[in-house]
């Protein structure tokens, strides 16, 4: 009688032999660049070096008088309806970190000490980046517009929503309950939406220009870029969030002065932007 050979099971290695053969697991995380922690003496600095580069450039300025004027023209033509001057304010703001690229490519320049320029040399290597990010932050905008709006109408139907201008709206609004609910909403959704457009544009616009400008650094998309912007913001809130009221304290300033100190406020937070974002990525 014949036996048959027992076959011997192979066993599958779960792991293998060399552990230099392991490869790291990819993630979000693992795969953006890193994020430094910074600190809220670095606001300071950043502030100091966007000052530095604003009069070495100083074309800048021509960046802050055009969104200056645009927003004086749209505040001319909405004085009358207080919401939607008020709106285009909020807009002016929330917009800013995308229509700072301009001036985020000039402080690139001068990063490279390459001669100045107008600024626009971003539109041929992210133009259509660019302009989708703001077909995102406008949707955000609308979305939030839309909602004070019928909160607004809700509340008091349409007392608050009479002709008046635009400095009559706090009193307006401080002269009854329903008002001062009104005022409480409208600033708690201005939060809301003031952090998300903040967390998703702090560095977008910089990771853009830092990686389809740069030969030795591999190519972002927007969304990539958007997820920096992400990982800066949840790796340093309470520093971040300090840097967002500075910015809209200056904002204020330039409100404060019918908009004339934007000219140099606004190009002035551009360049030191900028210099954020340089604090906040480390190079791949």
């Amino acid at each position: 009688m014949s036996h048959e050979k027992d076959e011997i099971p192979v066993v599958q290695r779960a792991y293998p032999e060399d552990l230099g053969e392991v490869a790291p697991e990819h993630t979000p995380e693992t795969d953006s660049p890193a994020i430094r922690t910074v600190h809220p003496e670095d606001l300071g600095t950043w502030l100091g070096k966007g000052w530095r580069d604003l009069w070495q450039m100083p074309v800048a300025l021509v960046h802050g008088l055009v969104i200056a004027l645009a927003a004086l023209i749209l505040l001319g033509l909405s004085w009358q309806q207080p919401w939607m001057a008020f709106s285009f304010l909020a807009g002016i703001l929330l917009l800013g970190p995308v229509l700072a690229v301009g001036v985020n490519y000039l402080a690139l320049q001068n990063e490279r000490g390459e001669p100045g320029g107008a600024g626009l040399g971003w539109l041929g290597a992210l133009g259509g980046s660019v302009w989708a990010f703001a077909a995102l932050l406008a949707f955000l905008f609308v979305i939030w517009a839309s909602f004070v709006w019928m909160w607004i109408a809700v509340l008091n139907i349409g007392e608050l929503a009479v002709m008046g201008q635009l400095h009559h709206l706090l009193g307006a609004m401080l002269s009854s309950g329903s008002g001062i609910i009104s005022l409480v909403g409208v600033v708690v959704a201005a939060i809301a939406f003031g952090l998300l457009v903040f967390a998703l544009s702090l560095a977008t616009i910089p990771a853009l220009l830092d990686h389809r400008l740069r030969d030795d650094a591999p190519q972002k998309s927007l969304v990539e870029s958007i997820g920096v912007s992400l990982k800066a913001f949840s790796h340093n809130p309470g520093t971040l969030i300090l840097w967002g009221l500075i910015i809209t304290a200056l904002f204020m300033v330039s409100v404060a002065t019918a908009l004339l100190a934007l000219v140099v406020i606004f190009p002035w937070l551009g360049f030191a932007m900028w210099h954020g974002y340089r604090d906040l990525v480390a190079a791949n």
